[in-house]
């Protein structure tokens, strides 16, 4: 038997929250933050026994060009999941999702181009700092910018020339209504199982990592044991990119262009791929690697010499 007719996908979403009880916090905050945005004022306020199939694709279709690709997957995570909860605990009938997916979006990342990267990596050589070191990091592993801001010297093996990921800085919203901070910083554990990884350091990258080298439980960036806020480095890479002329790109397209760069020197996608962190190769390809003008005009090329043997 069906239980209470008259609730709404909003109460759905509050029940089904709440019985995620082992999820971390970030997680937790940032479904709070896509429903919020997405969902409770759009088909949120609907009884959820009148809310068809045709209703989610209508509003996922409204949002495919105007969100990211990872917002829309947890997005789709969180409707699927939500009205399974739903339809278990007798609230609604069984409702088929199997299907329910964004397009595909035709949207291209941007990476920075090979004389914009040897522009800026000179300019990060002159004057070494710390704040430097890690954007050249960045380049050269694909550290997500939470991922370098979480390092600690610990976590570099100076012998062995790598580093691991075992932690990240994320900024999350402040349940405390009493607090005028609205967010504030917290460390937790890398994005996901895969994310936990050990990475080569390049020799060149290693010297300079060296020469500023401090107190095993400081971190990298705040050289104490106090939290490195990721917004710092992003703005250090802002005034970077200013100063080389180079057009403003978010901190992400470090690591598009460490992946695409890779993939151009003829690096292998499985091992590429777990440098990323990425649970499959399938991840990789989609969301990283971006063919250049120069990759498309070599395998063309390629093509004419094969078929003039």
């Amino acid at each position: 038997m069906r239980k209470n007719k008259s609730i709404t996908y909003n109460n759905i979403l509050e029940l089904w929250l709440n019985n995620k009880s082992n999820i971390k916090i970030q997680s937790k905050l940032n479904y709070e933050s896509l429903i919020l945005n997405y969902l409770k004022n759009t088909i949120g306020n609907k009884l959820i026994t009148k809310i068809t199939k045709d209703d989610i694709k209508k509003l996922l279709f409204s949002l495919k060009d105007k969100i990211a690709i990872s917002t829309q997957k947890k997005l789709i995570y969180i409707i699927k999941t939500s009205f399974s909860y739903a339809y278990n605990n007798k609230y609604c009938d069984y409702i088929d999702l199997t299907d329910i997916k964004f397009k595909s979006s035709n949207k291209i990342m941007f990476i920075l181009s090979k004389e914009e990267q040897s522009i800026l990596e000179n300019r990060l050589k002159e004057k070494v700092n710390i704040r430097k070191i890690c954007l050249l990091l960045c380049l050269y592993t694909g550290l997500r910018v939470g991922e370098v801001a979480g390092l600690k010297w610990e976590d570099i093996d100076f012998s062995n020339k790598s580093l691991i990921i075992k932690r990240t800085i994320i900024r999350i919203k402040n349940q405390n209504k009493n607090n005028s901070n609205k967010t504030f910083l917290i460390e937790s554990t890398p994005k996901s199982e895969t994310s936990r990884r050990i990475i080569p350091i390049p020799n060149f990258i290693i010297k300079l990592l060296y020469e500023f080298k401090k107190n095993d439980n400081y971190f990298l960036l705040s050289n104490s044991e106090k939290l490195y806020d990721p917004r710092y480095l992003e703005a250090f890479y802002t005034r970077m990119l200013r100063n080389c002329n180079i057009k403003n790109n978010k901190f992400h397209t470090l690591r598009h262009t460490f992946a695409t760069r890779s993939i151009e020197s003829k690096m292998d996608i499985k091992t590429l791929s777990e440098i990323l962190g990425h649970s499959s190769v399938e991840i990789t390809l989609k969301l990283y690697v971006h063919p250049t003008y120069e990759m498309k005009k070599a395998s063309l090329e390629n093509l004419v010499e094969y078929m003039a043997i």
